[in-house]
This record gives structure tokens, sequence and C-alpha cells, in this order.
């Protein structure tokens, strides 16, 4: 469970509420039942949850995305996002990724990379 600040859109209230992963974008307001919509801010600074896809994209650290291992930085935070359930933070990345596309063209096949989560042996090196 974590801590997600909403701020409702009728009485411009910010709640912080206790809530289980996948968050929801949207939840009604404590106060006056309107929509209060999810708020993000840095983590440890504010008091505020971070989004998903804007902390670590390591597969180590997200353990429950499938697929995360194998494909390149960009791609990480929308699977992280989409995974999630998080729809703010993965309009945002479709929309940044597409005009990366369109300024630089299609990404260099290089960035996909793959490993193995395997214990490391006694060298040091995983096998």
């Amino acid at each position: 469970m974590i801590l997600v600040d909403y701020r409702c859109d009728a009485c411009a209230v910010t709640t912080e509420t206790l809530t289980c992963t996948p968050v929801p974008p949207h939840r009604p307001c404590p106060r006056c039942g309107g929509d209060a919509h999810r708020r993000y801010g840095a983590a440890g600074l504010t008091g505020r949850a971070t989004a998903p896809a804007a902390g670590s994209t390591a597969c180590v650290d997200n353990p429950d995305v499938p697929g995360l291992c194998h494909v390149g930085p960009a791609a990480k935070r929308t699977l992280i996002a989409r995974h999630r359930g998080d729809t703010d933070t993965l309009a945002h990345e479709q929309q940044r990724q597409r005009a990366e596309y369109e300024r630089s063209g299609p990404p260099d096949s290089g960035q996909i990379r793959g490993h193995s989560h395997s214990a490391p042996t006694r060298s040091g090196v995983v096998s």
C-alpha cells in the first residue's frame, strides 16, 4: 500500500489516501463527492507519491512488470505505466515517444537489451 494525493476538481481540496496498487487515477472526493484526480510530486521531498513510470525503470525494481528486461529505455516507462493502470503517465509517455519518433525516426535496435536475473557465482560473474 502507498500514500497517494488526490485533488478534487469541484472543491479544490487535496487529500492524501492510503491505497493499494495499481493506484486508480480518479476517486470520489471525501469532502464533496466530486471527481478527484491523482497528483504527483517528488518522493521524499513533498510527501506525495511518485508516478510509477517516473521512478526507476530497472527490471529489478519492477519485478511485477513482465517483459521489462527486453525493451529499450523509453519503452520501459510505457510498460510500467500500462501495467500499473496509470493512464495519465501512459498518455504523456506515448505523446513524448510519438514526438521523438517524428523528430528522429525509429530508435536504434542496439538499445534493446536482454539479461539474466540468475544469482551471481562466487567469482561475481552471472552465469
